[in-house]
């Protein structure tokens, strides 16, 4: 006797409800996802803070001294005003390609003609070759970045005629300059170009441990500055060239690509004097990171620190100071 079988199938209302079930599992799992990408790329950055920082004391137990800002021939003098840049003819080559050798990049370093500048042709591959050490893993924009020129030798803002001058393999980090308070001290109101400057990485200028005296875990050495905000490469300085926001950036504020600029020497080093950290109204030639929380940054002992957007001005700028005198011990923000 043959049987019959009912194939019991869903109904659908039961499968609406499944979906909606799994619709929330997703919704309830892809903010952790996100969360564990955000760690793990967080501390892929750190990492790389580390390995510059190992290198930077490499390089200083080789030469006796941390490498300069950058190197170039000045040809005449400064304007004294803040985003004025200093006639120069370059060749530019900074600090971090100064430090390639001691990140398992003596090839890359030797294919640098460091007696040209980094726009010759002959400086073409070295200069857009990426290293991995120099990008966060959050810095999404492209890998490959544009150098803009800026009027005369770099002003606060770029003509109509500006232009690209060359393409540059990105870096996601910037040296310190220093902090100092311009209200307190009218020498800060161009911290640019100050002399004596009282950060890490200035032009032609090479900081020793004992120039530190406020202590290396106390003095920032490197930071974060995003190429999706600023993009900037890793090779150096380009005389001529201005610091400016990226095009979704300028966009956000409602500018052009160039409508505000920073003198050349901000390719490479930074200064803190008016604003904390990722800023949302700072300018190109500031720290931002792409991480939730704040900025992350080098301290010259080679240990890792975060600062965030609330940090007071004056505890960043005494953290931006290598010999001021005014000690930050731990993250005292």
């Amino acid at each position: 006797m043959r049987k019959n079988f009912l194939k019991k199938a869903f109904t659908l209302i039961e499968l609406l409800v499944v979906i909606a079930i799994i619709a929330i599992l997703i919704g309830l799992l892809l903010p952790a996802v996100q969360k564990v990408r955000e760690v793990a790329a967080r501390m892929k950055c750190s990492n790389n803070f580390k390995q510059i920082g190992l290198a930077l004391h490499n390089y200083e137990g080789t030469y006796g001294a941390f490498p300069p800002g950058f190197i170039s021939t000045v040809t005449g003098p400064w304007s004294g005003n803040g985003n004025d840049g200093v006639p120069e003819i370059g060749p530019g080559w900074g600090l971090f390609a100064a430090i390639l050798p001691y990140l398992e990049q003596e090839n890359l370093h030797r294919q640098i003609r460091l007696t040209l500048p980094i726009s010759d042709p002959a400086n073409a591959a070295a200069r857009g070759t990426f290293v991995s050490t120099y990008i966060c893993p959050s810095d999404t924009a492209p890998r490959l970045i544009t150098v803009w020129m800026g009027p005369g030798n770099g002003g606060s803002t770029l003509p109509a005629t500006a232009g690209p001058i060359t393409d540059m393999a990105v870096c996601s980090y910037v040296g310190c300059l220093g902090g100092g308070d311009p209200a307190a001290a009218p020498k800060y109101s161009a911290m640019y170009e100050q002399v004596p400057f009282n950060g890490m990485f200035h032009r032609n200028t090479a900081v020793r441990i004992t120039d530190i005296t406020d202590g290396t875990s106390n003095t920032l050495g490197i930071g974060e500055r995003a190429s999706q905000f600023s993009p900037n490469g890793w090779a150096g300085v380009i005389p001529g060239a201005t610091t400016v926001f990226s095009p979704e950036e300028a966009a956000r504020r409602g500018q052009a690509v160039g409508a505000t600029a920073r003198p050349p020497i901000t390719q490479v080093a930074v200064h803190v004097r008016s604003g904390a950290p990722n800023s949302p109204t700072g300018s190109p030639g500031g720290f931002y990171g792409p991480h939730t929380g704040g900025c992350l940054f080098l301290n010259m002992d080679g240990s890792t620190r975060v600062i965030p957007v609330t940090v007071s001005l004056p505890t960043f700028r005494s953290l931006a100071g290598r010999n001021d005198g005014n000690l930050i011990s731990g993250d005292a923000y």
